[in-house]
């Protein structure tokens, strides 16, 4: 069975009929592993990804077939766990029906920002959090001195004019709109370890990351330090995302005891002491 699988695994298609692999009454057809392979996807890709597949689809079964083999018949007896991942899910799609049908989703300004007012340690990081911008740029551009110039400017009009060239002529600008960022976001986005990101910042306002054929400029225009209360508008989505976990909670809450009040009431359920 395992030379038979084998072969069939590496010869991928050339497999009689449309069938690819069989294991007992367990069949692997063509069709079903066609079409897990992206358009695209180069022969040596192609191969490689049908013959993990056929080989994960047989070992699932040839270990089924060993537990059929040396399990008691009590081990193998999963009835009891069927019925419990069942009756999980079908309460969990239920759940999900109900609550999408009574949520409410929108959040207020003003909601916003009591939950903010009322939970300031939740806005807290142990890492800064900052306004930035960062410039990556060929350091043969004939542009690179006045975009080196401009990028730790504050005025209006000369960030204007460095957001322009930088867009022109630069390989990549980034402000995130003028919204705060965390710098492990930061870090990640510019390529530097965290630590020593979050140690520049904390020194100067600006930096230049050197590479042998470009530079990234980085400036930091505003920053919180770590354990500072963070700004309300760095936190906003959290802020939103954590009212409506709270409706959620309450309106399952609910459900449920309304669902233990009605069963009750009805003689539905019984309770016995």
């Amino acid at each position: 069975m395992a030379l038979v699988l084998l072969a069939t695994s590496c010869s991928l298609f050339q497999s009689r009929g449309d069938v690819l692999a069989k294991i007992g009454k367990d069949v692997l057809y063509k069709s079903d592993v066609a079409k897990l392979v992206p358009p695209g996807t180069s022969p040596e890709d192609s191969a490689y990804m049908v013959d993990q597949y056929v080989q994960n689809w047989a070992l699932v079964r040839l270990k089924t077939l060993k537990a059929a083999e040396q399990l008691t018949p009590d081990e193998r007896d999963i009835s009891k766990e069927i019925e419990s991942f069942r009756n999980d899910l079908l309460s969990f799609r239920y759940e999900k029906m109900f609550m999408e049908s009574r949520i409410d989703t929108v959040v207020s300004r003003d909601q916003v920002e009591a939950y903010y007012e009322e939970h300031p340690q939740s806005f807290k990081y142990d890492y800064p959090v900052v306004r930035a911008r960062f410039i990556v740029i060929n350091v043969r551009s004939p542009y690179y001195s006045q975009i080196k110039e401009l990028y730790k400017s504050k005025d209006e009009d000369k960030v204007a004019e460095l957001a322009e060239l930088s867009r022109s002529y630069a390989e990549r600008y980034e402000d995130y709109g003028g919204r705060y960022v965390s710098i492990p976001q930061l870090a990640k986005d510019v390529g530097m370890m965290v630590s020593d990101l979050e140690e520049i910042s904390a020194k100067q306002s600006s930096y230049i990351l050197e590479g042998e054929q470009k530079n990234t400029l980085i400036f930091f225009i505003d920053r919180y330090a770590p354990g500072e209360l963070t700004p309300l508008e760095f936190n906003e989505e959290k802020i939103k995302d954590a009212i409506i976990s709270i409706r959620k909670q309450e309106i399952l809450s609910k459900l449920e005891q309304d669902l233990l009040k009605e069963a009750l009431e009805n003689k539905k359920l019984q309770i016995y002491d």
